[in-house]
């Protein structure tokens, strides 16, 4: 069986930036066995971005972290053609109830401390699940095979975007979005080339954003607690068709061009069921409320 390289690079205490910090580089060197990549990532807190680079080196990750509140453990395991990587950031959890507070309140704020950019590359398929606690993150897909794509926010603020208008190089299957107290924003979706969007949220706010056509059909489930969906949308020429689940704490909003057929059941002006790119919306809402604009 060929070997794959695990290169860790830990700086000594001359190398840190403050006291109990510490820089850490981890890399995994990628051979023609694998096919595809799973990588996992959970970070109790911080800031944690995903960007995209060139090469054949499926994950690089460079970061820093405070020893003395965060630990973080990275792993791989090779098996057939399949590679798996996980980067954990373990709270300690001796953070005092004012730094706890102050990272809630400032999750929209980097994190010096605890920082670390992940770099992926167009080279293989990915299976992504990012799970996040306190913090924020800016994940970049742009011109990445992305297969399935897993992101929980328990109160993190998360962005999803497409840097340059470089979708996704393959079709998405899944993509699983999940939102306790945080807010996640997925900007240009339809460039994910999604199948099914799969979201639920409780007492945050998510916000897709479908800056353009999307390219193929999708069939979006969701899941509204407590809190906020908001479905941004360039205009009323997507085909779409919108299911609402009835309940008495219902708070929705249609651009004025989109017609109820029948009860719950709303359609667009281009609403085709034969199209190619048709979108398919099943709601279940709370109490929150579900907004769909075309500004």
């Amino acid at each position: 069986m060929q070997k794959v390289l695990l290169l860790v690079t830990m700086l000594g205490v001359a190398g840190l930036e403050a006291v109990g910090q510490e820089k850490s580089h981890f890399t995994v060197e990628d051979n023609d066995a694998c096919d595809q990549v799973y990588f996992y990532l959970k970070s109790a807190s911080g800031t944690c971005d995903i960007r995209t680079r060139n090469g054949k080196v499926p994950i690089n990750i460079i970061g820093k972290a405070n020893l003395d509140y965060i630990t973080p453990e990275f792993g791989q395991d090779h098996e057939g053609s399949t590679l798996k990587a996980w980067l954990t950031l373990h709270d300690k959890g001796k953070e005092g109830f004012g730094r706890k507070l102050s990272k809630l309140f400032g999750k929209k704020t980097t994190d010096t401390e605890n920082y670390w950019n992940i770099y992926l590359t167009n080279y293989k398929p990915y299976h992504l699940n990012l799970n996040y606690g306190l913090g924020k993150s800016y994940v970049d897909l742009s011109n990445i095979p992305v297969q399935n794509l897993k992101i929980f926010s328990g109160n993190a603020h998360v962005k999803v975007g497409y840097h340059g208008k470089m979708g996704n190089r393959v079709e998405m299957d899944t993509f699983q979005v999940n939102v306790d107290l945080g807010d996640i924003e997925i900007a240009q979706l339809n460039l994910a080339r999604a199948k099914v969007i799969m979201a639920e949220v409780g007492f945050g706010s998510l916000k897709l954003d479908f800056a353009e056509q999307p390219e193929v059909a999708g069939e979006i489930w969701a899941k509204v607690g407590a809190g906020s969906l908001v479905v941004d949308l360039p205009d009323q020429s997507i085909p779409m068709i919108i299911f609402m689940k009835s309940t008495s704490y219902r708070k929705l909003k249609v651009p004025t061009g989109f017609k109820m057929v029948k009860k719950n059941v709303y359609i667009s002006e281009a609403y085709d069921p034969d199209a190619e790119n048709l979108l398919t919306f099943n709601i279940d809402l709370s109490m929150g409320s579900v907004v769909f604009s075309d500004n």
